[in-house]
Parts: C-alpha cells; sequence; structure tokens
C-alpha cells in the first residue's frame, strides 16, 4: 500500500508531532519542543529526498506532503500569534494562502470528484522552506532568550517576513487561476 512508503510515513509522522511539540513548548519544555520542531523540519526535506531517489512518489504522497506542510505551518503560526511571537500580517497572508490551499482538497476530490496532481516548483518549496525557517528562529528566541541579543536579529527576522509574505501573496495569485482551471476542467495539475 502506498501509505506505508517510507516517504509518506515520514510525511504522517510529521502530523503526528505537531502536538506533542506544541504541548512541550507550551509547558515550557523547550528543549524538547525544539528537537520535534527539528525533527519536523528535516522530515519535511527528507521525505521528498527518499521518494525522489528511490522512485517512491506516490500520487497520495503528493497531496498529502503539502497538506501537513500547511497544518505544521498553521498550527505552530497559530500558537506563535496566541503568544504575541509572529508578526500578525505575516500570518494573515500565510494563513490565506494556506487555508485556500487546504479548502482545495475536499472541494475538488470530495464535492466535484475531480482528480489532480500536485508537482510542486521551486517558488513553492522555497516558500514552504522560508516558513520552515522563521518557525525556527522565532522559537529559538524563545529557546535560547540571549538569541535576541545577536545584532541585527530582528532586522533579519522582518526581512524574512518581508520576502516569505511576498512570495506567499506570489503563490496564492498563481495558485487562485490553477484552481479555477482545474475545477473547469482545462488542468489537472498543481504546480
Amino acid at each position: 500500500m502506498e501509505l506505508l512508503y517510507v516517504p509518506n510515513l515520514l510525511t504522517l509522522l510529521r502530523l503526528i508531532l505537531i502536538l506533542p511539540a506544541l504541548y512541550y513548548l507550551d509547558q515550557s519544555l523547550y528543549k524538547n519542543s525544539l528537537i520535534l520542531i527539528i525533527i519536523i523540519i528535516i522530515s519535511d526535506f527528507l521525505d521528498g529526498i527518499i521518494a525522489r531517489k528511490f522512485n517512491l512518489i506516490t500520487n497520495i504522497g503528493s497531496i498529502l506532503d503539502p497538506i501537513v506542510d500547511k497544518i505544521v505551518v498553521l498550527s505552530f503560526f497559530s500558537y506563535l500569534l496566541i503568544v504575541n511571537k509572529v508578526d500578525y500580517l505575516y500570518f494573515l497572508i500565510i494563513l490565506t494562502r494556506d487555508i485556500s490551499q487546504l479548502l482545495s482538497v475536499p472541494i475538488l476530490i470530495m464535492w466535484k470528484k475531480i482528480k489532480f496532481k500536485v508537482q510542486p516548483k521551486l517558488i513553492p518549496k522555497f516558500g514552504t522552506a522560508l516558513n520552515f525557517l522563521i518557525l525556527l528562529l522565532i522559537c529559538s528566541t524563545i529557546f535560547i532568550k540571549e538569541i535576541k541579543i545577536f545584532p541585527f536579529f530582528d532586522y533579519i527576522l522582518n526581512f524574512l517576513y518581508i520576502v516569505s509574505g511576498l512570495i506567499e501573496i506570489y503563490i496564492l495569485s498563481t495558485y487562485i487561476p490553477r484552481f479555477i482551471e482545474i475545477y473547469s476542467g482545462r488542468h489537472d495539475t498543481f504546480e
């Protein structure tokens, strides 16, 4: 069964580790949370590498992986917003992009019964990587209070917010027309 392929199991592992990582973060068990966050981020990169290297790319994996990425991003950034650790505007931008993309799955598959493929290009992959980098940097300020002393840390974080936010807007602006094409039967692949 395709779901049991190693890349898909790594994707499911990411999903399972979200709640314990958030629990540890909320309970001020920062070391445990940091370890789980690092495992989540590394597993995201490993699942794709393993899938391509060993020809284990599956349709379910190509859909499941970006869904789990969005759940990871939304879960952690929602928590960070609640504890006032993330820029509000940045959160709204990623929320808009991720929710619109997550809603397309039940609309297309369950409601319209339209099969589609997901073959993300470099920019969406880079956008997700930037989300994870920002997550790691923000969490690092929680775990290691002294990191805020690092010169220009806030400038670097703000620069990453801007770059990532612009990428998110670009992805959303290309995603919506593609969704309409797939919905109307003129295309079958999200890129």
